[in-house]
């Protein structure tokens, strides 16, 4: 589905690093560093002419960067709820932006990968997203970044804590990494307790795409480094990896297993899934995210033809509110929402086939 990119909005306009994800597994990764310049006060103890004056230095700096590609400052008081609840989405942001007020600011580039927060609880948050597995390279990237801010701007840092933030349990490295994983068959044949159990591991935190532990959408798993005090960055990325492996490696093993059996509840709930996307006249995100799964699911154990995992990938990030409304011109009511969300993902499933018979 072609969709219209509002170039006059650098926010609504951000390029869509999930376009061409086609890991079936892998939804995405997210890297985020918190640092603050020594001698200013945490933000919320700023004064207005304070706030400006670091939201200069840091535009100044990351605008002459080689690594972004035509970065944009948006005010927060320049900035519609609309889209600040499109860069929670955009980048898989646990909070709102809603409470961002004057004094702060969003800097991101044409990628749609990078965005930096200034003067959001910390002076400076830089974070990526990347949605094809690099999590290495990722990270190298974001340090490129931060050091070359660092070479004109002095963090806030002590030897025996390392770097320090407005939350202390963020203090040591700053950095939180979470990769984002899809596990619809180890939920549906119920193995996913039992997996986490042997693979439980308290450097990491694994929460629902949203943050809590208990409420799991779209099949979605986020894992997280629990410390950032007293362990290297290396450390974390490398265990991350590790313990990411591990979960894939489970992951796939369960989808042979339900394709080798022709599970007959997997099958139901797929073939339902299918009938929910394609013929649901509204639809709510939840329950379409849900589905949108398990339609991955059936199309990587053959069970669903005419669409691709990179075009499932792309739907899953789009059919959620705020990049619906962005697609619709924010010209559609609030309730009608579900129905143009069903509209959307008719029309993006127009060639899907169900082969189960």
């Amino acid at each position: 589905m072609t969709e219209p990119t509002p170039p006059s909005n650098p926010i609504l306009g951000l390029s869509k690093p999930w376009v061409e994800n086609s890991n079936s597994i892998w939804l995405a990764s997210t890297i985020s560093l918190y640092r603050n310049v020594e001698k200013f006060m945490y933000p919320s103890k700023l004064s207005s002419d304070r706030q400006k004056q670091i939201i200069g230095l840091v535009g100044k700096y990351l605008f002459n960067e080689e690594g972004l590609t035509g970065p944009s400052i948006v005010l927060s008081e320049n900035t519609s709820p609309l889209e600040k609840e499109y860069l929670v989405e955009h980048f898989l942001s646990s909070y709102g932006f809603q409470h961002a007020h004057s004094g702060e600011a969003f800097i991101i580039d044409q990628t749609g990968q990078f965005l930096a927060t200034v003067n959001d609880h910390d002076h400076i948050r830089l974070k990526i997203i990347d949605c094809q597995g690099e999590l290495e390279s990722t990270w190298s990237r974001l340090v490129k970044l931060e050091t070359s801010i660092g070479k004109s701007v002095t963090y806030s840092f002590l030897p025996k804590f390392g770097f320090l933030t407005a939350d202390p349990s963020f203090c040591g490295t700053g950095l939180v990494a979470t990769v984002f994983l899809q596990l619809p068959a180890l939920i549906q044949i119920d193995d996913i307790d039992e997996v986490l159990d042997k693979l439980a591991d308290e450097s990491f935190l694994i929460t629902g795409i949203q943050g809590s532990p208990s409420e799991i959408i779209g099949d979605v798993l986020a894992i997280q480094n629990n410390y950032t005090t007293g362990v290297s960055e290396e450390n974390i990325i490398s265990g991350l990896r590790s313990l990411t492996t591990k979960l894939l490696l489970e992951e796939n093993r369960a989808r042979k297993s339900i394709m080798h059996s022709q599970n007959p509840n997997v099958k139901d709930q797929v073939s339902r899934a299918f009938g929910i996307l394609l013929h649901s006249y509204q639809i709510e995100a939840v329950e379409a995210l849900n589905a949108i799964s398990l339609m991955k699911l059936g199309v990587e154990i053959k069970w669903i033809s005419g669409i691709s995992i990179a075009q499932l990938n792309h739907l899953f990030f789009n059919c959620r509110r705020s990049h619906l409304m962005s697609f619709y011109g924010n010209t559609i009511a609030q309730e009608e929402i579900p129905h143009k969300r069903s509209e959307y993902i008719h029309k993006a499933l127009k060639e899907a086939r169900l082969l189960i018979e």
